[in-house]
C-alpha cells in the first residue's frame, strides 16, 4: 500500500525547505497526529500554511501516514512551450516482496508509476513479477511504441484493464506528456484531484487537504480513467463502459429462482471463489517489520466476518495467529459498557466456537477487545471528521470512528485455554495487546451482494405481513415486480459502494498505515454473484409462509462449513452493534443523514 501525491504547475515550483527524500517520517507523523487531534483543521487554512506550496506541504504528512516504510520525491521540468514543472511524492507501506521504491521509473522508460493497493493477477506470481508495482511498470514498458498517440493511449488502457485488485494509480507518460490516473472498477481506494483552469495547476492525492482548499478537490469516480494532457491543459475522463479495453460494470442478474440441484452447484462455486479470494489476500504478506500475526479481521462475530475467519483458518498453516479485532464504546447516552454491547457478546461467543474448531490445527484466534471511553471518542473525533471528508453525515462518523479505533488495534487479548466455556469467559485472563499487523480483512460487500440490509427486506415486508396474517395479497403486487425492485436495489448498492463506503473507509484505516482488503469484493466473487446467483438465493422469500431470509446462500454456506451456530445471526450495523452511533447526550433524535456540523456546533 502507498500514498500518492502529484502536482503539476505551468509555472516553476518553489523549492521546499524540507528534503522530502530524507524526511524524518516518524517525527512528521507524530507532529501531524498531535495537530489533527487539536482542531477540525478548517481554521488552519490561512494561518498554518502561508507558502504558495501550502497544499502540497499540508498533504505530505497525510500521504506519509499511509505508508510509513519509505518516502520518495521527484521534481522535473516539462519540456514544452509552456515550461512548467511536475512533482511527485510517494509513501510506501511494503507488504509484498521485493521492496520497491516509488515513484517508480528508469532512465530507459517513458513512464513514471505511482501505485497504491494490491493486485491479485495470477501472472504476478509468475514471469518473475512478485511486486504489483513492478508488474504494472513492466507491462507498460512492454507496450509497442511504434504506433501513434492513440495507440499508446489504448495500450495503457489495456494494461489498466487487466489489473485485478484493490488499487489506485497515477501514470505519467514523459513523451506524450499525459497523466493517467484513477481507481479500480469498484473504487476501493481513495484518490482525489483538483484542477484549476486559471493557474493551470493539477493535484492528484490519496488524501484531501485539511485546509479550505479541500473544497476544490473531488473524489475520482470509480470505473473511470482520467487523462490530463499537459500540452493543452485538458482533462478527459473515460468510463470503463465506453472503452473496449476496460472491463464493463457489474450488472445484477434478474433471474428469480434456482432448482435444488442448481442451488447445490452455486453453493459449491461460491465456496470455491471465496476460498481463492481469501487465500490471495493473505498468502503473500511480507511486511518489513514482523508482528505476532500477519493479518487481522474486523470481527463483530456476525455471519460475514465469521465465514472469513473460518476460511482464513482453513487456508493457514498450523501455528498461525489471526487477530480478531472487536471494538465497543462506552456510550453515555445508552449507559452501556463495552462488555455489554451486542457485538461484544456475539464476538465472544463465536470466537470461542472458532477456537474450539481449530484447536487441533493450532490456529490461534486472538480476540482483541477494544474498549473506547467516551473521552477518547471526543479526543479523536476531530481527526476522524478530517479523514472522512467529503463524507459528512452522522452515519459516516459513527461507522468510520468504529473502524478507526478497530484498525488501530489497541486493546486487551483474551487468553484461551481448552475447555473454556462461555459462562467462564468474563473471568478469563486478559493481557494488554497492540495488533501491529498491517493487513485487515473486512466483510464489506456481503450485504450489498446478498441482500443483507433492512431496505432489501422492506421490499417484501408488506406482502409478508399479509401472508402471516393469512390475508389476501393485492393482485397488483406480482412476484416479478418485487424481484425487479430487489434487483434494482442491489444494483444501486454495488454502484454506490465507492461513495458510501470504500473511499471513506480507506482513508480511515490507512491513517494507521494499514490496509483493508475485501474478499467479498473480489472481481470473480462479484461476477459469480451478479451473473449466476438468482435473487431468491440472496434474499429468500417464502410465498407460502411469508418468511424472509436475508443473505440466504451465505447462511447455507455457513451450514455447509459446519457453522450452524452462526447461520441464523441477524444483521446488525457496526454503529449499532458497537454502540458508536449517537454517542453524545441530546443526539438521540438525530438521523443518520444529518450533517456532522449539526452535532459539533
Amino acid at each position: 500500500m502507498c500514498g500518492i501525491l502529484l502536482h503539476y504547475s505551468a509555472e516553476r515550483i518553489v523549492d521546499y525547505d524540507v528534503d522530502y527524500n530524507n524526511i524524518d517520517i516518524k517525527k512528521v507523523l507524530e507532529e501531524d497526529f498531535s495537530a489533527s487531534l487539536s482542531s477540525l483543521g478548517d481554521d488552519q487554512s490561512h494561518e498554518q500554511f502561508k507558502s504558495c506550496n501550502h497544499i502540497f506541504e499540508s498533504l505530505v504528512p497525510k500521504i506519509l501516514s499511509r505508508g510509513s516504510d519509505f518516502a520518495g520525491y521527484d521534481k522535473f521540468d516539462i519540456d514544452n512551450d509552456d515550461g512548467g514543472q511536475l512533482e511527485m511524492f510517494s509513501s510506501v507501506l511494503s507488504l509484498r516482496s521485493p521492496f520497491t521504491k516509488q515513484p517508480l521509473t528508469s532512465e530507459t522508460s517513458r513512464f513514471i508509476v505511482q501505485f497504491n493497493g494490491e493486485l491479485y493477477n495470477e501472472q504476478i506470481n509468475g514471469d518473475n513479477h512478485k511486486n504489483d508495482t513492478e508488474f504494472i511498470f513492466n507491462k507498460l514498458n512492454s507496450l509497442s511504441m511504434d504506433g501513434d498517440e492513440n495507440d499508446i493511449t489504448n495500450g495503457i488502457l489495456q494494461v489498466i484493464g487487466i489489473l485485478e485488485g484493490e488499487f489506485a494509480y497515477c501514470i505519467y507518460d514523459k513523451l506524450s506528456k499525459k497523466i493517467y490516473f484513477g481507481k479500480d472498477i469498484l473504487g476501493k481506494k481513495s484518490l482525489s484531484y483538483s484542477i484549476c483552469e486559471k493557474t493551470a495547476q493539477l493535484y492528484i492525492s490519496s488524501c484531501f487537504p485539511v485546509c479550505d482548499c479541500k473544497l476544490i478537490f473531488q473524489e475520482c469516480e470509480n470505473a473511470s480513467v482520467y487523462i490530463f494532457h499537459i500540452d493543452n491543459k485538458q482533462l478527459k475522463k473515460i468510463s470503463y463502459n465506453d472503452s473496449e479495453y476496460l472491463p464493463n460494470d457489474f450488472v445484477v442478474n434478474g433471474t428469480h429462482f434456482a432448482s435444488e440441484e442448481e442451488t447445490k452447484k452455486l453453493l459449491s462455486l461460491l465456496n470455491d471463489e471465496l476460498n481463492i479470494s481469501v487465500e490471495s489476500r493473505i498468502k503473500n504478506i511480507f511486511p518489513l517489520h514482523g508482528s505476532s500475526s500477519n493479518f487481522a479481521i474486523l470481527f463483530s462475530g456476525g455471519l460475514d466476518c465469521t465465514i472469513l475467519a473460518y476460511l482464513a483458518a482453513k487456508i493457514s498453516k498450523p501455528g498461525t495467529a489471526i487477530d480478531l479485532l472487536n471494538v465497543s464504546f462506552f456510550n453515555p447516552r445508552t449507559n452501556l459498557k463495552p462488555s455489554e454491547t451486542p457485538d461484544r457478546k456475539l464476538s465472544l461467543k463465536n470466537w470461542l466456537n472458532l477456537s474450539k474448531i481449530f484447536y487441533n490445527e493450532k490456529i490461534n484466534f486472538q480476540l482483541i477487545e477494544i474498549d473506547i471511553p467516551y473521552e477518547e471518542y471526543l479526543q479523536h473525533k476531530p481527526r476522524v471528521i478530517q479523514l472522512i471528508y467529503p463524507n459528512d453525515t452522522e452515519m459516516d462518523l459513527s461507522i468510520a470512528i468504529a473502524f478507526y479505533f478497530a484498525s488501530r488495534g489497541s486493546g486487551r487479548k483474551i487468553c484461551y485455554h481448552q475447555g473454556l466455556s462461555l459462562d467462564e469467559i468474563n473471568n478469563a485472563d486478559r493481557v494488554d495487546y497492540l495488533s501491529t499487523c498491517k493487513v485487515l480483512l473486512s466483510g464489506l460487500g456481503a450485504d450489498e451482494l446478498f441482500g443483507g440490509y433492512t431496505r432489501h427486506e422492506r421490499i417484501f415486508t408488506p406482502i409478508s405481513n399479509l401472508k402471516k396474517k393469512k390475508q389476501e395479497v393485492p393482485t397488483d403486487i406480482s412476484n416479478s415486480l418485487l424481484f425487479n425492485n430487489l434487483q434494482a436495489e442491489l444494483q444501486l448498492d454495488i454502484t454506490n459502494l465507492d461513495t458510501r463506503n470504500l473511499a471513506r473507509d480507506d482513508r480511515i484505516v490507512s491513517s494507521w498505515s494499514k490496509e483493508m482488503r475485501y474478499p467479498f469484493l473480489d472481481v470473480n466473487v462479484i461476477s459469480l454473484v451478479t451473473k449466476c446467483i438468482p435473487l431468491s438465493l440472496k434474499l429468500n422469500y417464502n410465498f407460502q409462509t411469508g418468511e424472509i431470509i436475508r443473505k440466504y446462500l451465505l447462511r447455507e454456506l455457513a451450514s455447509h462449513l459446519g457453522m450452524e451456530w452462526v447461520r441464523d445471526e441477524a444483521k446488525r450495523a457496526i454503529q449499532f452493534g458497537a454502540k458508536s452511533a449517537k454517542m453524545e447526550i441530546g443526539t438521540g433524535r438525530m438521523k443518520g443523514t444529518d450533517k456532522i456540523n449539526q452535532l459539533v456546533n
